[in-house]
């Protein structure tokens, strides 16, 4: 599957007063990294949203299993791909590494968002373009 690493720097920012990542800075990486999943298999979200058939991916499922904490100044690792289509939803796992230890794993359900006639947001069938692009066999790294 394709798959993406971002490289990330534990700052102050990210954590706690305990200096300890604060839990919901997972999940906006995890986002992250979807994100530039469907951009390297060449759907930027930002310039597709322009059309009004497509309402993006929206999120309807997320969690997170924490095994061990991340510290300030710690350099993680970020790993995502996709683990599972379904007929108008994907599934996206996420895994924080830190000198190949696991720190946090993650999932996200996602569906492909149009719209009806009248503008409301519907689940649409994921097109095969985009499964066959997200199921190559190529690592990216977005970091930059």
């Amino acid at each position: 599957m394709l798959t993406t690493t971002l490289r990330i720097r534990v700052e102050w920012a990210h954590c706690d007063p305990a200096k300890i990542i604060f839990n919901p800075n997972y999940y906006i990486w995890m986002d992250h990294c979807t994100h530039g999943l469907l951009k390297v298999a060449g759907l930027d979200v930002a310039t597709a949203i322009d059309d009004p058939q497509f309402r993006a991916c929206p999120l309807v499922t997320s969690s997170a299993e924490f095994h061990a904490p991340a510290m300030l100044g710690d350099q993680l690792l970020l790993t995502s791909s996709v683990s599972k289509f379904g007929n108008t939803s994907f599934h996206v796992g996420h895994s924080f590494t830190h000198n190949d230890n696991t720190l946090c794993t993650g999932q996200e359900v996602r569906v492909w968002g149009g719209t009806d006639s009248t503008g409301k947001l519907t689940a649409e069938p994921v097109p095969d373009w985009i499964k066959q692009s997200l199921s190559k066999d190529a690592v990216h790294d977005i970091s930059a």
